[in-house]
């Protein structure tokens, strides 16, 4: 049993979202890969997983901001000391309470950066702090391991990055690209990612229906589904058919 993603279909699927985002589109949307599965996740709640893509899903120029638990000021200290690079702002819980609890105050921010990350324990608590706005956009922080030995090497590896956060229902969005880039990067960032998001959805493979792209703007274009892509092994029986 194996998904089974036909190239060609799908690079037209790309190449058809970015004409239409040439003729419709206003400015640079992201291009998410949506996953629908047969059954409702009911199990799963707040688990995130991080997906390293191939050429990442942001532009060069990209302003990132670190969420971290406190002492913000320490860990610029630290950060200059490393000669981390790809961070440009370092604010604590405390201070984020403080200056940002506001949907506007938020809003400003959200302009500001383009990309947030936080260690999943500041990413908790201030997941209850951030405005609907800031959830509605999808941009809460990426999930980042600041207890890595090589921290430079594991802050590039969350720029690259997407994440998959599992909740209840039968359909989720993932970042996969922009159309900042170009779709045959989008194209490699799925090509290079479908098989690790596979993995990470509640079932896996097995209990992906299909798979589409689309912008905010456009409609869903399919790259794969289940009923004609999915390759059985010899001797595989359905649910149904065991029952």
């Amino acid at each position: 049993m194996s998904m089974k993603i036909d190239e060609e279909k799908a690079l037209k699927a790309f190449r058809a979202l970015y004409k239409h985002e040439a003729k419709h589109g206003e400015g640079e949307e992201v291009v998410w890969l949506m996953v629908t599965t047969y059954r409702k996740n009911l199990l799963v709640k707040n688990n995130i997983n991080r997906i390293v893509l191939k050429h990442g899903c942001h532009t060069p120029g990209v302003h990132r901001c670190l969420f971290i638990r406190a002492k913000q000021d320490e860990y610029k200290k630290i950060l200059k000391e490393k000669k981390i690079k790809g961070i440009h702002k370092v604010i604590d819980v405390k201070h984020f309470k403080k200056l940002y609890r506001s949907p506007e105050a938020q809003l400003k921010l959200m302009e500001e950066f383009d990309m947030f990350m936080a260690d999943r324990y500041t990413r908790t608590k201030l997941s209850k702090i951030f405005s609907k706005e800031m959830h509605k956009k999808r941009r809460e922080p990426i999930p980042i391991d600041l207890r890595k030995t090589d921290l430079q090497k594991e802050v590039l590896r969350a720029a690259k990055s997407t994440y998959m956060n599992f909740q209840s229902g039968s359909c989720y969005a993932v970042r996969i690209a922009t159309t900042g880039q170009s779709e045959q990067i989008a194209f490699e960032n799925f090509m290079g990612a479908y098989k690790k998001i596979a993995m990470a959805t509640p079932g896996k493979e097995r209990a992906i229906r299909s798979l589409q792209i689309k912008t905010a703007n456009s409609v869903s274009l399919p790259v794969y589904d289940a009923d004609t892509d999915y390759v059985r092994e010899e001797g595989y029986q359905t649910d149904d058919e065991v029952l």
